[in-house]
């Protein structure tokens, strides 16, 4: 179950790691280069700053590489709806819409709905009283 549980999670976010990993020593060279500076090791200073600037660009590639890989299954999504249906009529005011353009609208939506809806959930749901919108604390 436990090698279940992380195949999934590496599935889920493959790069997670990596980036993390780089970002933590971004930020401990960092901390590094400050004191460099507060103790006036010049010498110190440069060199952590090289090696500050190869790390970095180690964290933008991981990002970009988990861009991509987060990207890869939306292309095939849409090239396998178009495949099947190039454009779709829009029903109210029979617009012919590229499927692209569709799919990436929903998308859009999909997402700024989950925005907004985060903040109205937490401040209505308590108000009316729903379950699951008090939390439970055990006492001991």
């Amino acid at each position: 179950m436990k090698k279940v549980s992380e195949l999934v999670r590496f599935l889920k976010d493959p790069h997670a790691e990596k980036i993390s990993k780089h970002k933590g020593r971004y930020e401990e060279l960092e901390d590094l280069s400050n004191i460099a500076i507060e103790i006036g090791n010049e010498a110190a200073y440069r060199s952590l700053q090289a090696e500050m600037r190869e790390v970095f660009f180690d964290y933008l590639t991981a990002i970009v590489v988990d861009s991509i890989y987060k990207l890869v299954p939306h292309v095939l999504i849409i090239w396998l709806i178009s495949l099947k249906w190039p454009s779709i009529t829009v029903p109210i005011v029979n617009w012919q819409v590229n499927i692209l353009g569709a799919y990436l609208l929903l998308y859009f939506l999909f997402h700024i709905t989950q925005l907004l809806a985060k903040p109205i959930k937490s401040k209505l749901l308590p108000k009316l009283g729903f379950p699951g919108s008090i939390r439970l604390t055990s006492k001991i």
